[in-house]
């Protein structure tokens, strides 16, 4: 398709989005990828059919979600990546061997499942919606409750064989997946999981306003501090799903108080104001080390930006501006926060400025131009149809 190299209003970006990623589904037909390269933009399709009541955008999913679906085992487990073998076709050798070897995290599923969530209150008919939702349950109930921590966190299931279950911050995704199905199914035993989980996380903040990583590769860690964009995102989408779905009001002002430090501390103060977009030169936390020393326990954290790349970075740096959104339309209308989301829409609205974050970028960065796009669908519906991405959970939107 002939990209606009233009400004554009963010609803009209939202449909070159739409329409970008319609054209860019046939390459993912076949094994092998990661599903997340493909969720988010999903996601950003289910937020153009609802925005742009456009059903060809949800129903080009559902092929997508259907393999999904029909690649889960029998313990209700689901893997990172498309394998292309439905697991009916799975002999009992087959089951053990990818228990032993395969990729069936919480993590990256998380957001899957979240995803899937999406679809069942998005433009679909009733056989579609039925198999996502006892996808999801049987993936909540039955796979995820094995890595259940006595401390209200999670693990992050197997990861190539590697089964360590110990606290996973990166793991939040899962309490997006909680949130959505407590909301759609009105079952608060689901929400609960999550509140577990955001407050063992909001108990371990550094006061620097970022929150303590809890890893466990290549072996379980906590003296690094979320400060990527990439890992930051997951982790407070997940605190935002958490706040969104929660009925306890304490959960709410302590999930609310950190997002505030956050702001306040880190984020913004890598958006310049007279800049349209983030500082991408500090795309981790600059401190010196003795700042980064906690005075409580006398731990100096590095950051996690040690190892992310900058594309990985990048493309879910384009989802942060909605979770300003987020703040903004049920936590606190700052002025201040107010101006950058705005900015951000803007900016994701011109796909020339965008594509130098990846999106629609395939001739230059074809490994995370999907995902980029899908990430920056997220925040350009935001933009267009304020509260899109919170409101179509309970507002309703199926055919």
């Amino acid at each position: 398709m002939n990209i606009p190299y233009e400004q554009l209003e963010p609803k009209a970006a939202l449909k070159v989005y739409c329409d970008w990623i319609m054209e860019q589904l046939p390459r993912f037909r076949n094994p092998p990828f990661e599903w997340y390269f493909l969720f988010y933009p999903i996601r950003t399709l289910l937020m153009g059919a609802r925005i742009l009541n456009c059903k060809e955008y949800a129903e080009a999913t559902w092929p997508f979600l259907d393999h999904y679906v029909e690649e889960q085992l029998p313990n209700g487990a689901l893997t990172s990546n498309f394998r292309g073998q439905p697991a009916a076709t799975m002999t009992q050798k087959d089951i053990e061997d990818l228990l032993r070897n395969g990729k069936l995290n919480l993590a990256d599923n998380g957001s899957n499942v979240h995803g899937l969530l999406q679809a069942a209150v998005t433009m679909t008919d009733d056989e579609h919606r039925e198999r996502y939702l006892s996808a999801a349950k049987k993936w909540l109930d039955g796979w995820v409750p094995i890595w259940a921590l006595p401390n209200g966190s999670y693990g992050n299931g197997i990861w190539v064989g590697h089964k360590l279950n110990g606290p996973y911050s990166m793991a939040m995704n899962v309490c997006s997946a909680f949130a959505a199905y407590s909301i759609i199914t009105g079952d608060d035993h689901y929400i609960k999981n999550a509140e577990g989980f955001a407050m063992f996380q909001c108990d371990n903040w550094h006061p620097c306003g970022a929150p303590i990583r809890y890893n466990l590769y290549p072996v379980p860690s906590n003296d690094t501090l979320c400060g990527d964009y990439s890992r930051i995102f997951y982790l407070m989408e997940g605190l935002v799903w958490t706040h969104f779905a929660s009925k306890n009001q304490e959960v709410k002002d302590r999930i609310a108080g950190r997002l505030t430090e956050w702001f306040e501390k880190e984020l913004i103060n890598r958006w310049p104001e007279d800049r349209g977009w983030f500082n991408m030169n500090r795309a981790s936390i600059k401190y010196k080390g003795s700042e980064l020393t906690d005075p409580a326990t006398g731990i100096t954290y590095t950051c996690s930006s040690e190892d992310a790349r900058f594309y990985w970075q990048s493309s879910k740096c384009c989802a942060i501006p909605h979770l300003y959104s987020y703040y903004l339309n049920h936590i606190d209308d700052r002025a201040d926060m107010r101006s950058m989301f705005e900015r951000g829409g803007m900016y994701l609205s011109n796909p020339l400025k965008a594509r130098m974050l990846g999106v629609m970028a395939q001739d230059v960065v074809p490994d995370f131009c999907m995902q980029a796009t899908g990430f920056a669908g997220l925040t350009v519906a935001e933009a267009a149809d304020p509260d899109s991405c919170f409101k179509a959970y309970t507002e309703g939107t199926k055919a």
